[in-house]
């Protein structure tokens, strides 16, 4: 089993949200403002991803400051006994095919209700991909979206697994468990954590900004080297804890991270382990878990005192093997 490493300490990590509104679409602040409010709140790079309208906001880049194009596409199903619907997060990735044809800023789409049959969202995902983008499937649990989904359907480089806002209005933002469905399925998938802002006005009564991000590990701030990370799933999410350092030595797993009260390796077939001392209190800031060869994939949570999660994106086992093993 070869070693590797996956998060380097000693390398620069940007703080990122890849899923906001602004007034392009539903969102209570224009363009301009929402840079700002994150810029004020430490982040390095955002999307701005507002219903079925693609913004291109490189204006808004500077040397410490990033966007990236994208949009949110999709919609709810009013249609009676129908899946409520889905939403894809869409990302420019600027390392496709320099060919393809790419969407212009606030270039508009119609929102596809009602979704025309079960084949319908892969469409969808098709078309972004063959326009230059990335897809993430969007907040599943909020969408009550079927967990055959994750598997039924393609080209989607990662899930949402966090989403800020509606934790807080409808306590419906953990997608962890569509994200383990897809893994265990055989589908080689990234986790997501970000806001889905559309207040960003701190002093409303529940912030919408600042909940849910990802750390993307890249040699520059700029937008090439950012998707080339994230594509590569060099980067972790979270609603509160960090990630120094990710890798594997010697067949272990080993993770560093700030103090939390438990760290716990998710793993399938096998189960994984959970470390922590519910009566202590003890903080934790290291842990490992040997590899198993027969293993598919690990993946790691970090939860720190007030349940604030970071979560590692999954190592994939056949990775490590070498001929033989």
């Amino acid at each position: 089993m070869i070693n590797r490493v996956y998060l380097d300490r000693e390398k620069t990590k940007y703080k990122g949200n890849l899923h906001l509104h602004t007034t392009w679409s539903d969102g209570s602040l224009p363009a301009v403002q929402v840079v700002e409010a994150f810029k004020t709140k430490g982040y390095h790079f955002i999307s701005i991803t507002d219903h079925d309208i693609y913004a291109r906001t490189e204006e808004f880049n500077t040397v410490d400051f990033v966007t990236l194009p994208g949009m949110e596409r999709g919609g709810l199903n009013q249609v009676a006994d129908k899946n409520p619907g889905y939403h894809f997060g869409v990302l420019n990735d600027p390392t496709a095919d320099s060919e393809l044809e790419r969407f212009e800023h606030l270039e508009q789409f119609p929102v596809p209700i009602p979704w025309v049959g079960d084949h319908s969202p892969q469409l969808l995902i098709d078309e972004m991909r063959a326009h230059g983008n990335l897809v993430i499937f969007n907040h599943p649990e909020w969408h009550l979206t079927r967990f055959e989904d994750m598997v039924k359907y393609d080209g989607f480089f990662a899930i949402e697994i966090y989403n800020h806002a509606t934790e807080w209005s409808t306590t419906s933002s953990y997608g962890a468990a569509y994200w383990d469905h897809a893994l265990q399925n055989g589908k080689r998938v990234f986790g997501i954590a970000a806001d889905d802002s559309h207040e960003h006005d701190p002093n409303w009564r529940i912030p919408e900004y600042g909940g849910g991000w990802v750390h993307v590990q890249s040699t520059a701030l700029n937008p090439v080297d950012l998707v080339k990370s994230l594509k590569q799933g060099e980067f972790y999410s979270s609603s509160g804890p960090e990630i120094y350092d990710l890798r594997v030595v010697d067949g272990k797993l080993m993770i560093e991270c700030s103090p939390c009260k438990f760290i716990m390796f998710k793993s399938f077939p096998q189960r994984g382990a959970f470390l922590g001392d519910f009566e202590s209190g003890e903080l934790l800031t290291q842990a490992s878990m040997e590899v198993d060869k027969d293993m598919q994939y690990i993946r790691v949570e970090c939860i720190d005192f007030s349940g604030k999660v970071a979560w590692s994106n999954p190592v994939f086992v056949s990775d490590l093997l070498q001929g033989g093993e």
